[in-house]
């Protein structure tokens, strides 16, 4: 004997699939009375007919799936059909703004858009400058770069821009099209370099927040980056130190497949300078301390740890300092 039912009723059956007992929804019906039940159903609760059954029949068993198999069970009016879509609309958007509070998410749409933002702004930067440096050849393009698209972008002609960027005004000039083209473009990656930074600086403030320790070891944006890349501060926290150690290096990974040498660190953990400015042949070690010391910190921010201090952080810098000065040459080959 068991207890079949949906979100419309609820029925007892026997061994010869009898039906000993049927109770129904009540007729005050709505979307969303009927949205709230969905989501009951879904958390694995029994439906409050079937609760009613059991109470009646306390040896039937539940069945939440014996109405889907069972070929008597009713179906569904047109008008029961439409208040059930309804009432999957409503938890649809319900979902949407739950996910708001996931705040792996929105490290992830933090870090990617940053990620996006930086591509179009290192090419649009690149043709800014190049762009300057056709029609202002004494213009230095190394040492003034970083201002040269906001002095074009806020310059009314080239000859302005010249003598802002201190430099001899052009022989030859770009017309009022081609100037105004250029002005332009220059804008756009003043408008696009503001707008990383201000996803930069949400991004610090968030991965400061959820993932504290972490964030002093590698930085907020590396410490984000990696949360992104495991697809969440749990998966993070539960991955060893040597795939944490290689998080990301998927290039690297698949020349290793094709025979090349194994990768000795993810792009995260070399944009810290103690890796970076290491000789080439300490890397390795130097990157595999720090996976290790970053897979305690997540573990520490996810499982609600003692946060860590600036002795404890400092103390981590000085023993990869101390590896690094222990191998001051290249080991000897042969």
């Amino acid at each position: 004997m068991e207890i079949r039912f949906d979100w419309r009723m609820a029925r007892v059956i026997d061994q010869q699939g009898l039906v000993l007992d049927q109770a129904d929804w009540g007729p005050k019906r709505s979307p969303r009375a009927l949205a709230a039940r969905l989501s009951d159903l879904q958390s694995g609760r029994m439906s409050p007919e079937a609760r009613t059954l059991k109470e009646r029949f306390p040896d039937a068993a539940p069945n939440s799936l014996g109405a889907i198999d069972d070929p008597d069970w009713p179906e569904n009016t047109p008008d029961e059909q439409e208040m059930f879509s309804e009432a999957t609309s409503i938890l649809a958007r319900r979902g949407v703004a739950e996910s708001a509070a996931d705040k792996d998410r929105r490290l992830d749409m933090l870090s990617s858009s940053s990620i996006e933002l930086r591509a179009a702004w290192t090419t649009q930067e690149a043709r800014s400058v190049e762009w300057a440096g056709l029609f202002l050849p004494d213009l230095d393009l190394d040492d003034s770069r970083s201002g040269i698209p906001q002095v074009i972008s806020s310059s009314e002609d080239i000859d302005s821009a010249a003598e802002a960027l201190g430099v001899s005004k052009p022989i030859h000039k770009p017309s009022t099209a081609e100037w105004e083209a250029m002005r332009s473009q220059a804008s756009g990656v003043v408008e696009i370099s503001a707008i990383l930074e201000s996803n930069e600086k949400a991004t610090k403030q968030l991965a400061r927040d959820y993932i504290p320790n972490l964030s002093m070891l590698v930085g907020p944006l590396g410490a984000a980056r990696l949360v992104v890349l495991a697809g969440g501060r749990e998966r993070l926290a539960r991955m060893p130190s040597g795939s944490l150690q290689v998080l990301g290096a998927t290039g690297a990974m698949a020349a290793h497949r094709r025979g090349a040498p194994p990768p000795k660190h993810s792009p995260v953990l070399f944009s810290i300078p103690l890796v970076s400015r290491s000789p080439r042949w300490v890397r390795g070690k130097v990157s595999r301390f720090l996976a290790g010391k970053c897979s305690i910190a997540v573990r520490v921010d996810h499982f609600d740890g003692e946060p860590w201090g600036d002795e404890q952080i400092a103390e981590i810098h000085r023993e990869a300092e101390a590896i690094r000065d222990k191998f001051p040459k290249p080991p000897k080959r042969g």
